[in-house]
């Protein structure tokens, strides 16, 4: 049985957050995201006390009969785009679009700079036998990644934000909290652009 808790009303900025929010639970024997958790953030969200990072970079807890996983990741991209928006037009107001764009410029070229780096010396890897993310998938996002920064390709942002990496062993793996930092930087910037 799906059931669900109304948020507070939205605020004019966060267009993506509608009046009433709901999100479907998982079945008793699925984790999801803790419902008190997620309730609290965006909470939190409607009462403009976050930014785009933190919405970027909240975590849950997962626990079983919770809020579905996916339904909550949409809405959190969804709003991260919306206060990344107001951000970005609240800088261009202060810094001007020439020096707003001048600052991301710069953002963007030192992320790019771990991209020139050969294939499998980009992160360090996963410690002992400890498991991390598979270093050619890795590589590869960041070519695309690479290619992005250089203007040769187009990159939708949720091609970072959703793609997930086989988990391999030791030296076959980066560190996960390495790359994961990482691209939630790269993401930043791509939002940054508009």
């Amino acid at each position: 049985m799906s059931t669900s808790r109304s948020l507070p009303p939205a605020r004019p900025w966060c267009k993506n957050v509608p009046v009433q929010q709901t999100f479907p639970r998982a079945s008793r024997l699925a984790k999801g995201y803790r419902v008190g958790q997620v309730d609290a953030f965006f909470t939190q969200v409607l009462g403009e006390r976050v930014g785009a990072a933190e919405v970027r970079t909240v975590g849950f807890d997962l626990v079983r009969g919770a809020y579905r996983i996916n339904a909550v990741d949409e809405m959190l991209d969804r709003v991260e785009d919306d206060l990344a928006r107001a951000e970005r037009e609240r800088a261009m107001a202060d810094l001007g679009e020439r020096g707003y764009l001048t600052a991301v410029t710069g953002q963007a070229q030192v992320l790019r700079g771990r991209l020139a780096r050969q294939h499998g010396d980009r992160f360090a890897r996963a410690s002992g036998w400890g498991t991390g993310y598979d270093v050619a998938e890795v590589d590869e996002l960041c070519d695309q990644a690479a290619d992005y920064f250089d203007g040769d390709r187009a990159l939708a942002v949720d091609a970072l934000r959703d793609r997930v990496f086989r988990m391999r062993r030791g030296s076959r793996a980066y560190d996960e909290r390495a790359v994961d930092a990482y691209l939630d930087r790269v993401v930043a910037v791509m939002i940054k652009v508009g």
